[in-house]
């Protein structure tokens, strides 16, 4: 047999350029692209992923050691996608494999086979023996608990919780076992955490489709094989995700597997949930909260054939389905689509590719679109489907713009306008529920000297502290915190050093005093820090033992409150102002979101909306729930200054622990693009970092903005002391 050479992606902890290597394949060994295989790194012998087979070797090579699994890992759509996501993100052919295959591979794989599923649990059963049958009719005595659940198995309970609602008890159950009066067993269970159980029936899967519903569906189903990608543009609550269910239901008929990505699986548990109801077992789950072992064994389950929808995160992209037919985005505007650290894709455009190379149907949900998106459609890249209005007949809110100038001079200067605070009063006192929303957590955002204007700052990052209702200090960016604020002024000594801005605890604060007879809960990131914590606050206002919510961004989007009437905006500026391109379409975004939770209930709903700038286009159109005078708006001035979609944008950042050799860093390079430049991009900076310390690292950045910047990358040799972001979605890393 002709001697063969296998290109490996190998798993080893690499540093620096990720590389594959080259290894001949033993005759034994009848190797596939796709295969994991143990192959030898210096003196260890690692995991590695088979990335195509080659000719006769041109020099001595290393023989791969073993095949560790008799099916490829990968199917060929993957290696064919890990291959575009190295060429357009900049990143190693290495890198993105790894980013395909679960973190508890490396760790499972470590003999010559791959490990099955660890996570499958299971749970006792119980089934009546014939002397307990007889022990029923023959009068025997027993105590009150073991009757109840003898009763209950004779009606064909089995496991605790079926033992339980009647009564019954598992103890109970294994004490008749002793007695021989029923016989113990154990089945297989694979628990479903408790946020994405639903609580009640799946009503929306026999309620016929609305007319536009309809279209979308019919029309994304004609393209299942196509490649075709769609946007799916529907207001909030017009039953986006019964869509993507009828479509789901469809691809899976055909004998293909549907990929579903959500920006934060925890912040959108209705979603999870509904697909649960309907598809059961099928779905498996894939996303950070997960534990690794819990990833890997959900990932094996997909591998194994035995679940054939993935819902979860970015990485869900990569699950081993034999064949996609449908991918779909949800909430597709979602920052979080972005990955931070190597590989860094964008998860839509990876989705889209995905598309084009399996054949799958993309289709990418929201209600406020990326203008990049909206542009594509426009432009025919993407067809275009609309939901204009909402399910059942029910209205958007309608939304107040509160000027907090005018609420100044007239003296309030409480956090809650004279609008919103009447309003809020009125809807507690008629048993309904308010959203209160601003996106800064803590007390207060600054502790700062009222005499010489010193700040109390993160010594790591160089950002003020932000000040929490207990007196502590924390850094948002890095999570260091002092027990207490200085009581003096570090600098001058003044005694009048004081807490200012307004933050969520203060808000809860004031809800607090406003309507003290109001249960309030707040959800932000130090609510919500224990497993489950968001889906317990969600239940309390679902039930209606909470009345007024006060949150962060967390709240803007998954929470489906029938019972919420208003919705407040505390303070709508505090993203509009940042220096970046994306400030004002996070903030359309933002404000439509979360003003789309009032009003989705048969009581209506309203939003009031407080704003320095209340003739901002991103206001406006937020408040008028006007989506498409926003994008215009929003692409003339991406257009005046050749942002994206009118051009892209690359991010070099650099970090050293000394400022000098940030500096030196910089200035070589961005010398040396500007040689290099032509007219494919223009170089913007070297400049500070938008956070300029952090973790006690200096930090710098260079920004390429034009039609073609990845062809300057081609041009100039970037080194590793340097991280390349093609695509960014903010300039603020």
């Amino acid at each position: 047999m002709t001697a063969r050479t296998a290109e490996v992606a190998v798993f080893a902890g690499l540093r620096g350029p990720a590389r594959t290597f080259s290894y001949l394949v033993p005759d034994e060994l009848d190797l596939l692209p796709g295969h994991l295989v143990r192959v030898g790194l210096g003196q260890r012998a690692v995991a590695g992923v088979v990335i195509s087979l080659d000719g006769v070797p041109a020099r001595e090579l290393r023989p791969v050691d073993s095949l560790v699994h008799p099916l490829p890992l990968l199917r060929a759509h993957q290696l064919a996608l890990a291959a575009w996501i190295a060429e357009r993100y900049r990143c190693g052919l290495a890198d993105a494999v790894r980013a395909m295959l679960p973190p508890a591979l490396a760790s499972r794989a470590r003999g010559s086979k791959l490990g099955a599923a660890r996570g499958e649990r299971s749970e006792p059963v119980f089934t009546i023996a014939p002397a307990g049958r007889a022990a029923l009719d023959g009068g025997t005595r027993f105590g009150a608990r073991q009757l109840i659940t003898l009763r209950a198995l004779a009606g064909g309970a089995s496991a605790a919780r079926e033992l339980a609602e009647v009564g019954g008890t598992l103890d109970a159950a294994r004490a008749l076992a002793r007695r021989g009066l029923a016989v113990e067993g154990r089945r297989a269970v694979r628990r479903i955490p408790a946020e994405f159980a639903l609580t009640e029936d799946d009503r929306m899967r026999d309620v016929p489709a609305t007319g536009a519903q309809a279209e979308a569906i019919a029309a994304i189903i004609a393209a299942l094989g196509t490649g075709r990608g769609f946007l799916l543009h529907g207001v909030t609550a017009s039953g986006k995700t019964e869509v993507y269910m009828r479509v789901a239901a469809e691809a899976l008929a055909r004998g293909t597997g549907v990929v579903v990505l959500v920006p934060e699986i925890v912040l959108t548990p209705q979603v999870v949930a509904r697909f649960v109801a309907r598809f059961g077992e099928r779905v498996a789950l894939l996303h950070s909260a997960l534990s690794a072992g819990e990833r890997f064994d959900e990932w094996r389950r997909v591998l194994d054939g035995a679940a054939d929808i993935v819902i979860g995160s970015r990485s869900a992209l990569f699950a081993p389905l034999e064949r996609v037919g449908l991918v779909i985005v949800d909430e597709e505007q979602e920052p979080s689509y972005k990955q931070e650290s190597d590989p860094r894709y964008h998860a839509v455009d990876v989705a889209l590719e995905l598309g084009r190379i399996s054949g799958a149907a993309v289709v990418l949900g929201s209600a406020t679109p990326r203008v990049v998106t909206y542009h594509a459609a426009r432009s025919a890249s993407l067809a275009i489907l609309d939901l204009p209005t909402r399910v059942s007949d029910l209205h958007l809110p309608p939304t107040t713009t509160v000027d907090l100038r005018l609420e100044l001079r007239s003296g309030n200067r409480s956090t809650l306008s004279t609008a919103l605070r009447t309003a809020l009063v009125e809807t507690v006192r008629r048993g309904e529920q308010a959203i209160l929303f601003l996106n800064r957590r803590g007390f207060a955002t600054i502790v700062l000297c009222r005499d010489c204007g010193y700040v109390v700052k993160c010594p790591a990052c160089d950002i003020p502290y932000t000040f929490h209702a207990d007196g502590t200090l924390v850094c948002h960016r890095c999570g260091r915190r002092q027990a207490r604020g200085p009581e003096r002024c570090p600098a001058c000594g003044s005694p009048r050093i004081r807490q200012l801005g307004v933050g969520t605890q203060r808000v809860e604060e004031e809800v607090r005093a406003t309507v003290p007879t109001a249960r309030v809960i707040r959800l932000d990131r130090d609510a919500v820090r224990a497993k489950g914590a968001h889906a317990v606050a969600y239940q309390k206002m679902r039930s209606g033992e909470a009345q007024v919510m006060v949150g962060t961004q967390m709240l803007a989007k998954g929470l489906d409150l029938p019972g919420v009437t208003l919705v407040g905006v505390v303070n709508a500026d505090t993203i509009l102002n940042l220096p970046d391109f994306t400030a004002a379409e996070r903030t359309f975004d933002l404000l439509t979101q979360v003003l789309g939770r009032s009003g989705r209930g048969p009581a209506g709903g309203r939003g009031i909306l407080q704003t320095y700038l209340p003739d901002h286009y991103a206001i406006r159109a937020a408040a008028a729930h006007d989506y498409a005078a926003f994008a215009e708006s929003e692409l003339a001035a991406r257009e005046r200054f050749g942002y994206p979609p009118f051009g892209r944008l690359v991010v070099l950042a650099t970090q050293a622990r000394r400022l000098e050799t940030v500096v030196r860093r910089s200035d070589e390079l961005a010398g040396w693009l500007r040689e290099a430049a032509a007219a494919d991009a223009e170089v913007l900076g070297p400049a500070p970092a938008f956070a300029a310390k952090r973790a006690g690292n200096h930090r710098a950045q260079i920004i390429l903005r034009g039609v073609h910047p990845d062809r300057l990358l081609d041009r100039v040799r970037i080194s590793d002391e340097w991280t390349v972001d093609v695509d960014p979605v903010t300039l603020l890393g």
